[in-house]
């Protein structure tokens, strides 16, 4: 009986373990299949935080630390943790934001989720059985329904699934048409290019990063926003990399939407820069000041 519980999974790529790729140059480490494991169990216990080695408790925002992780991953010791985070830092697998909280790079286009209702109705429309392999439960006695009753609620349930099909194709084609008509993708690429240089060029927007474009676009609907955002980052040497955490921005990253925002509210700015805020460069300074020491 589908519950509505929802189950998370990763999704590897099949060039995840390509030649000359992050993975497999872990794995070329001593001990580097525990990197590659504990990898892909930090991107499972950070399915509910967006990707962040972070725990909400009331108002209090917990970062993981070597220890916490060491607890939460229980078959690593703390020194396989420590080397660990610092492979994947060089590697891009993770970045620390200005806080210090450590994140999952590209975590939303490495976890999937489903609830057991779409596992049921897919498993339906494939001919399986609806239920788990050994689970009889709630289908017990259906043997003993007649067998023209059966035969009209078969009818009537590929009916339902037919229409529920065909409105869910007519609504993604819609809504994707209007995403198309309505953002214009490729000034927003163009724009990011010609502004900012400093930082990694993009191929295509497409899969989860038009998605996140569109939204972006939905919740202001003008170029010149983009335009500021662009601007702005561009002089933020933080943002730049100018940090002594050697983490540098890129175009996935300011289409985050809490990082969009504070782009725009120049949390980013250098300290003493004219309209900046100059918090987070301010921690940026104090990080190379504590680094230096």
């Amino acid at each position: 009986m589908a519950t509505g519980k929802r189950f998370y999974w990763i999704k590897l790529k099949e060039s995840f373990f390509d030649d000359d790729g992050p993975v497999d140059f872990m794995m070329a480490q001593p001990g580097g299949a525990n990197y590659v494991v504990l990898y892909q169990m930090l991107c499972l216990k950070t399915i509910n935080t967006e990707g962040k080695l972070s725990n909400q408790i009331g108002e209090v925002m917990i970062q993981y630390d070597i220890k916490k992780i060491q607890r939460i991953c229980k078959y690593f010791s703390e020194d396989t943790v420590r080397v660990a985070l610092n492979l994947y830092k060089s590697l891009g697998l993770i970045y620390e934001e200005a806080n210090g909280t450590l994140v999952m790079a590209n975590h939303h286009a490495m976890v999937g989720s489903e609830t057991d209702w779409a596992a049921k109705k897919q498993r339906q429309r494939s001919g399986e059985s609806a239920l788990p392999p050994g689970d009889t439960s709630g289908d017990t006695d259906r043997d003993n329904v007649p067998i023209e009753n059966r035969d009209k609620e078969i009818k009537i349930l590929e009916n339902i699934e037919n229409r529920d099909k065909e409105n869910t194709t007519l609504s993604a084609d819609a809504n994707e048409t209007a995403s198309r008509e309505e953002c214009p993708f490729s000034k927003i690429k163009a724009l990011y290019h010609e502004i900012c240089i400093s930082f990694p060029k993009i191929i295509s927007i497409d899969g989860n990063r038009r998605k996140a474009v569109a939204a972006r676009w939905r919740a202001k609907k003008s170029l010149d926003v983009f335009r500021d955002l662009f601007r702005i980052a561009e002089s933020s040497s933080f943002l730049k990399g100018q940090n002594s955490r050697n983490w540098s921005a890129d175009f996935d990253w300011m289409m985050n939407p809490t990082n969009f925002s504070k782009i725009l509210e120049h949390k980013y700015d250098d300290k003493g820069q004219p309209g900046s805020s100059g918090v987070l460069g301010a921690l940026a300074q104090m990080y190379e000041e504590a680094s230096n020491d």
